[in-house]
């Protein structure tokens, strides 16, 4: 059932985006055409949309989320002489104590939309469920987040959204909180202006991002799971999971293993280009998130103090080498991605290589140069620096051995081959949707709880997401399992 709802909601959004690309060429495309763009059936468009002009009106509204996406929310008052007009995010801050900004947003969508049912919802940290911040309990504690990265739903997957909450709640007006691009959470109210309601979630967004370093009741809704010292580690470690970079843009997670081992995954964009990164940390539990910390923290001070690519690395090795004396290591893929050239350069530390797909499916492990891992460099080893030039078309991949060797009941591994399938069949070629992809195909791989923690990064050069349906299915020839 689980594998069903998900290829549901992917077929939902290769239409959705395929009619929303066609729209800007064509104001009215037919139902065979966002087919064939889709790489769909026609029959399939009908299921999930009963009209063309029902399909047409949630392509456009998914264009409209993608532009408040990119926009800056307006920090101004906006209230009416009549007092009605969202409140002002910055009063929320100055006014009312973090631990209740939930509240005060929803009484203000209570006030805007004259009835007393409103609700917020945060994304939980794995991305499985939205769940009930604030509001009446005659709404749900939890709904479905579709094609969510951890506590975060990218801008594609808004229609799905839109369609869920339709279904289980359709005297509801949703307005999803975006935070650049990315959507942390949903407001909901019965009866509300949906133009008025999408203005408060824009204030909702800067209010929540900062009481959520002030007050812990947001992570504690956040999580589903008793929280450990070291899973509390790992997520502290982690940037946010969707990301615009100078072209290109990303998407990044972690799926925790049964006991937290010391993976992350991190990116900055500076002047001179952007950073990626990728490690694991030998052990489980607190002494490899510590270890783990301790290298993340050397690699952005590096960073800070404008290290060279080779500096950076050599002083994560440094740091990781004072404190080893158990034989501890980490291994990483430390990357720089420079937009104006499209070109990736990494220094492989004992990691699993990158992988590039290509347009066709096809997926090539990066077999070049690798180093030890960090934190037994030998007096006359050389970090060595490789080189790319990714297409338009490409997606790089970077991961863990926690994604690879996740295990079946038969005892056959994801491997490199689980990777090729689940990305040609995500929704799109966007990373996060590539991300959502192959984390899915991780869950579904296995019965058992991850053993290992399951790291992903993706990269494309920016560009606009196609519909994986529209690329070759041929198989995969250069692919090599791991």
């Amino acid at each position: 059932m689980r594998r069903r709802r998900a290829d549901a909601e992917l077929n939902y959004s290769r239409i959705v985006a395929a009619a929303a690309g066609l729209l800007e060429d064509d104001p009215s495309p037919s139902i065979d055409e966002i087919a064939v763009a889709a790489g769909i059936a026609r029959a399939t468009v009908y299921r999930h949309f009963s009209s063309r002009n029902d399909l047409l009106r949630v392509a456009r509204r998914q264009a409209q989320d993608q532009h408040d996406g990119s926009s800056t929310p307006d920090a101004s008052p906006t209230r009416g002489e009549d007092g009605r007009g969202p409140v002002d995010a910055a009063a929320v801050l100055d006014e009312i104590p973090p631990h209740l900004v939930g509240e005060q947003i929803v009484a203000e969508a209570r006030r805007l939309s004259g009835v007393a049912s409103a609700a917020l919802y945060l994304v939980d940290i794995d991305g499985s469920r939205l769940r009930r911040f604030a509001g009446s309990p005659d709404f749900p504690p939890e709904l479905t987040a579709p094609l969510a990265v951890g506590p975060e739903i990218p801008l594609e997957g808004l229609a799905n959204l839109r369609r869920s909450v339709a279904e289980e709640l359709p005297g509801c007006v949703p307005s999803p909180i975006l935070l650049r691009g990315r959507a942390i959470g949903l407001l909901l109210a019965v009866g509300a202006d949906p133009a008025e309601l999408a203005q408060l979630a824009h204030q909702a967004a800067s209010a929540i991002g900062p009481a959520e370093g002030c007050s812990d009741v947001l992570a504690q809704c956040r999580g589903r799971k008793p929280i450990t010292a070291a899973g509390e580690m790992q997520q502290d470690l982690l940037p946010p999971r969707i990301a615009q970079i100078n072209g290109a843009s990303l998407a990044g997670n972690v799926l925790p293993g049964y006991d937290v081992g010391g993976d992350w995954f991190d990116y900055a964009e500076n002047f001179d280009g952007s950073w990626l990164a990728v490690a694991d940390a030998t052990g489980i539990g607190p002494r490899a998130a510590s270890l783990a910390a301790l290298a993340l923290g050397a690699l952005r001070a590096a960073r800070r103090n404008d290290a060279t690519h080779e500096e950076a690395v050599g002083a994560v090795d440094e740091a990781v080498r004072a404190v080893n004396d158990d034989g501890s290591v980490v291994t990483a893929i430390v990357g720089r991605w420079h937009g104006p050239s499209a070109t990736f350069s990494w220094i492989n530390c004992g990691h699993p290589p990158p992988a590039i797909v290509d347009a066709d499916g096809t997926l090539t492990a990066l077999s070049a140069s690798a180093g030890s891992p960090l934190g037994i460099r030998g007096p006359t080893d050389a970090w060595t620096i490789n080189r790319l030039r990714i297409a338009d078309d490409q997606r790089l991949i970077l991961y863990s051995d926690g994604v690879i060797e996740r295990r079946a009941q038969n005892g056959s591994p994801f491997g490199l081959r689980g990777i090729r399938t689940a990305a040609a069949q995500a929704s799109s070629s966007s990373p996060a949707a590539t991300v959502n992809a192959i984390e899915q195909a991780i869950i579904n791989h296995g019965a058992a709880p991850l053993q290992d923690d399951a790291t992903l990064l993706v990269l494309a050069p920016q560009g606009r997401p196609t519909s994986s349906r529209t690329r070759s299915s041929a198989a995969a020839t250069r692919t090599t399992d791991a």
